[in-house]
């Protein structure tokens, strides 16, 4: 089993929701900020309600792309395994990780969106209403949101893989996973060489990666338990389901 079935339409349903939610986040953005535009109206609470928004929205959509990532890998690789009680636990820790990674993402986002509005200060003071909206465009606008939503779609994916180890590994299997690129001349120097490598030798290739990151990438993806290696990585896990007893005859 790999990729989440009809990932790039995800992709691109997470996109759509998510600038809907910054379209209005903008808005109300521009009309705070007053004419001549100034960021000292926009208080503190207003960005942290941003924020909070962001956070639901995302919470639900990472859930979303988690459980029917679990899903399938688990359902391909061993149908009927998930009973009542491992179904539980699943949805629990995709709660749980949905939550962490919408909150990791909403505060970073917000946290640029303010530092963006803040120093265009004379900017928006002084420039023209084109200038206004491009600063209001890179502070909270599509551009940003496709971004998260490749990256964010590639995060929960591998994160809902992973969490088809449960039944599998109850059932007594193992699951064996490998780094699958898309194989085509878009792919990035960092996860080239790890295409079809399984996860003992992922912080081996980032650590000797000759493209820049390398380092951060190898944290970032430990922590994740594979891609992504970088912002709108592209790349998925792989999985095969084998016996307990052949691992350990190896």
């Amino acid at each position: 089993m790999s990729e989440l079935n009809d990932r790039m339409g995800v992709e691109r349903d997470f996109a759509r929701r998510l600038s809907r939610l910054t379209a209005r986040q903008r808005r109300e953005l521009r009309e705070l900020l007053g004419d001549p535009p100034d960021p000292s109206r926009v208080s503190a609470a207003d960005w942290q309600r941003w924020e909070d928004e962001r956070r639901k929205e995302l919470t639900l959509i990472l859930l979303a792309v988690f459980l029917a990532t679990f899903a399938q890998h688990a359902d391909e690789m061993l149908p009927g395994a998930v009973d009542d009680s491992t179904a539980l636990e699943v949805n629990r820790q995709a709660l749980l990780q949905a939550g962490a990674m919408a909150a990791d993402s909403a505060a970073s986002s917000i946290s640029t969106a303010r530092d963006i509005v803040t120093t265009s200060g004379e900017v928006l003071a002084t420039g023209t209403a084109a200038d206004v909206e491009a600063v209001l465009s890179r502070a909270l606008g599509p551009d940003r949101d496709a971004v998260t939503a490749a990256t964010l779609t590639t995060q929960a994916q591998t994160r809902g893989t992973n969490a088809a180890r449960i039944p599998l590994e109850r059932a007594g299997f193992n699951m064996v996973t490998r780094w699958i690129t898309e194989k085509d001349d878009r792919v990035c120097p960092l996860c080239r060489p790890l295409h079809m490598k399984v996860p003992d030798l992922w912080g081996l290739v980032l650590e000797n990666a000759l493209a820049p990151g390398g380092s951060r990438a190898q944290d970032e993806v430990i922590a994740n338990g594979g891609p992504p290696a970088h912002p709108n990585c592209r790349c998925y896990l792989k999985t095969q389901a084998e016996p307990k007893a052949t691992r350990e005859r190896f």
